[in-house]
């Protein structure tokens, strides 16, 4: 999987140490970066490299290898860098493996503590494949279901290459390439997926068309599970307004065993107005045969509709101020016009004397 990495963050936890290497052949396949890296060896009884990814199954505190196959495009000698890492979902909805560190309420084990080692920085020669040999131990504490995690590499120490994007701004990209690892004990269970709503807060939301004011429900798996891509769907409706209604449909979200990542929600072309809401979000596999349907309430204040609709440049609307005044007015103006008419006729009535009658004299 392909992902930006942050080097800067990265650079204060790398140490050396480094990998052996079995053999090296010539490559002819170009990649983005000049490199990639793929699974190496075969399947047996315990790992299965199924679709690039490594599946391994034994008992606990089994011990087995895999390996992993770098490799170098570049006409010159080039370091790189190995971590290994836990899975967790991005707020794009995909599997991540770049981050060192993962942390949630649910998640009792870091696979990335199964691999040996966790980092490492080595060198490949140019136009070169080197094969990396790496340990995996089944962690010895029981478990159910999945654990996930991926191997990583990434240029060590090396400069973004430059390139201009369609709008004439210089796109700078660093390429990293890992694959996914799942780890199981022998006879244990598999896990049922237990999703919910933690949270749903005003936020910006981001797409192709910039920047939305809009919300994040921020989704967790609490179990050891993973059931592959799935859509998803998200209705949003307001308490006392029934012509109101948000909905968003998602393609593909993959979430990681114990797990939370933040869901964006756009409201499109409508401003945030404060209020109660309700947010309705439905998770199907492939071909609808699994559903989980969730709820969650939530508000918005004046405030928080404010705050995002100005980061949005939403401009405020004061056409419902400009209906008001003019409504006021229109009913200062029948009113003040009735009053006179009423005191008009009041004065015909009465003989245009002040209201007092006129009296005739007697002849």
């Amino acid at each position: 999987m392909k992902f930006k990495f942050k080097m800067l963050k990265l650079l204060s936890v790398v140490f050396a140490l480094f990998l052996g290497f079995l053999g090296s052949t010539k490559v002819s396949a170009a990649t983005s970066g000049d490199y990639t890296i793929k699974p190496g060896g075969t399947s047996n009884d315990v790992v299965n490299i199924d679709n690039g990814n490594y599946i391994i199954t034994g008992d606990p505190g089994q011990t087995t290898e895999i390996k992993l196959i770098v490799i170098n495009k570049a006409e010159d000698a080039r370091n790189f860098i190995y971590y290994a890492s836990t899975a967790y979902t991005n707020d794009n909805g995909s599997l991540s493996y770049n981050k060192t560190k993962v942390t949630d309420s649910s998640l009792k084990i870091q696979t990335k503590d199964a691999l040996s080692p966790k980092k490492s920085t080595f060198k490949v020669p140019g136009n070169t494949t080197a094969t990396i040999t790496l340990k995996v131990t089944v962690p010895e504490k029981k478990f159910t279901g999945t654990l996930m995690g991926g191997v990583t590499v990434a240029p060590y120490k090396e400069k973004a290459k430059g390139t201009v994007g369609s709008n004439g701004n210089l796109i700078k990209n660093k390429f990293s390439y890992s694959i996914p690892i799942q780890i199981h004990q022998k006879g244990a269970e598999n896990d049922e997926a237990k999703y919910s709503i933690r949270t749903v807060k005003p936020s910006l939301t981001t797409s192709a068309k910039g920047k939305n004011q809009g919300v994040e429900a921020n989704i967790h798996n609490s179990t050891n599970s993973y059931t592959g891509p799935l859509s998803a769907k998200a209705i949003v409706t307001k308490n006392g307004d029934k012509s109101f209604k948000i909905t968003q449909v998602y393609s593909s979200q993959s979430i990681a065993p114990t797990t939370n990542y933040n869901l964006p929600i756009s409201w499109g072309k409508k401003t945030l107005q404060s209020g109660d809401y309700h947010l309705k979000l439905t998770y199907e596999t492939a071909g609808g045969i699994k559903s989980w349907v969730l709820n969650k309430d939530f508000t918005i204040t004046n405030n928080d509709a404010a705050k995002y609709n100005k980061l949005a440049g939403v401009k405020p609307n004061y056409l419902w101020l400009y209906i008001l005044l003019g409504i006021l007015a229109l009913a200062i103006i029948l009113g003040l016009g009735i009053y006179l008419g009423k005191r008009n006729n009041k004065k015909n009535n009465n003989g245009g004397n002040g209201g007092q009658p006129t009296r005739r004299r007697r002849r």
